[in-house]
């Protein structure tokens, strides 16, 4: 496999080397660009500085869900509304200002790999934005049903689409054809009483959907 193509869009010139310099530091990655002039269909992730005032909504930017290059924006504000905006947007990635190296290298290769890189609680305010849902304790009870109600393959399909990942994606990751996934996601939303990805994703991380059983986030 090569290496993921990482285009930078900023205005600051620091911010640019300094990210430039992390990311030279890991073969796996190369940079095909740090100027926002410059086309960046090549590239698989994009890299935004969340201090520009620009940022959100992402004008400087076009933002594609389900196709790179995918977004990820550095230093977001640490505010759940601002996070909820910017994921509602399309953007696959969020990293606060203390992000480490590290954290930066591993949420490029998640959200290259289809996933989503957020704080919990920054997911948890974009799903209750999406559904209208609230946040509740959730039963062993609930947790046991949801185990007896998937087979381990749909288990399986329901964490990776709770990442936001298409069809297509799932089709991909699990090595599947994108019918057995279709297949797969019909039975999860009928043995699970949910309706669309939203409440799938709420599902997922133990939220309350329009009063129904709440169930807990799998393992």
């Amino acid at each position: 496999m090569g290496a993921i193509r990482v285009a930078i869009v900023a205005e600051s010139r620091l911010f640019s080397d300094g990210l430039c310099q992390i990311l030279r530091g890991d073969s796996s990655l190369l940079i095909t660009t740090d100027n926002r002039s410059v086309a960046d269909a090549d590239a698989h992730v994009r890299l935004v500085d969340g201090r520009v005032p620009s940022a959100m909504p992402l004008d400087a930017v076009r933002l594609r869900r389900d196709t790179p290059p995918y977004t990820i924006v550095v230093n977001a504000p640490d505010a759940d509304a601002w996070a909820a905006d910017a994921l509602s947007a399309g953007v696959r990635g969020l990293l606060s200002s203390n992000a480490s190296a590290g954290e930066l290298v591993r949420a490029i290769h998640v959200v290259h790999e289809g996933g989503i890189w957020a704080r919990r609680r920054w997911l948890i305010a974009y799903v209750q934005r999406a559904t209208g849902s609230r946040r509740e304790p959730v039963s062993m009870e609930a947790t046991t049903s949801l185990d007896g109600r998937l087979s381990r393959r749909e288990r399986e399909v329901f964490r990776h689409a709770a990442t936001g990942a298409c069809n297509k994606e799932l089709a991909t990751r699990l090595a599947i054809s994108e019918a057995t996934v279709k297949v797969h996601m019909t039975r999860i939303f009928r043995k699970l009483g949910l309706h669309g990805r939203a409440e799938l994703a709420a599902a997922y991380h133990g939220l309350r959907v329009g009063g129904d059983e709440v169930v807990r986030r799998l393992a």
